[in-house]
């Protein structure tokens, strides 16, 4: 009967030991997690990528984190703004600016370029009174195809430096085309870190940017 009994002690430490797995946070499968959670590089996290976050959500640094301003219709959005490209804009945004006083006669207008903030691709005050000076050119000029191209400044990852480079580009396309550029005009890609000249943050923010070629 004694034998039995170490037995038996024997078969349940060797059973614990077994089913022991990696402490939390720490995984080696999803299984490992919290319900909801992925193992991603050995440790608990709530995504992977933007695909596992919620809708107005998008994934950092393996957190579902809200995005700034972002609306699903205008009933989202502060009273005098509405919802556009799941961004939040002033009505009279969709007014395309008249040019300053000193350009007039100047010639004809050019497309410029537009900056943004720091792992952002969202167009704030200054980004769209740019889009929107460059939308009044395209259709003023009926220039027939403009090439949107995506930047960003040499920090991160080639991949994820990539991704945010094309989120900016199509940032810009959705906001010309709501000002009345006709998507087929359009095109965009990234280019990512690839061609980034900064070295401090002066610098970098000239990195930051979607560039606009006439074709």
């Amino acid at each position: 009967m004694r034998g039995c009994v170490r037995m038996a002690a024997w078969a349940l430490a060797i059973s614990s030991t077994i089913a022991c797995g990696p402490d939390y946070p720490n995984c080696d499968q999803d299984e490992d997690c919290h319900e909801g959670e992925f193992c991603v590089d050995n440790q608990c996290q709530q995504c992977r990528d933007d695909n596992d976050c919620p809708t107005g959500q998008r994934c950092n640094a393996g957190r579902c984190d809200a995005i700034d301003g972002y609306c699903s219709s205008d009933g989202d959005c502060p009273e005098g703004q509405e919802c556009e490209a799941n961004r939040c804009v002033a009505r009279q945004a969709r007014d395309l600016p008249q040019p300053p006083a000193d350009d007039v006669g100047a010639g004809q207008c050019e497309l410029r370029t537009v900056y943004f903030g720091f792992d952002s691709d969202d167009l704030d005050a200054s980004a769209r009174d740019a889009v929107a000076a460059n939308a009044r050119c395209i259709l003023e000029r009926d220039i027939p195809h403009v090439h949107l191209t995506g930047y960003t400044d040499p920090r991160g990852t080639e991949e994820y430096n990539l991704a945010l480079g094309d989120r900016r580009a199509r940032a810009v396309l959705q906001y010309l085309t709501s000002l009345g550029v006709e998507r087929a005009r359009l095109s965009a890609s990234s280019m990512g870190e690839e061609m980034a000249r900064g070295t401090d943050e002066a610098s970098f923010r000239e990195d930051r940017k979607v560039t606009f070629t006439e074709q």
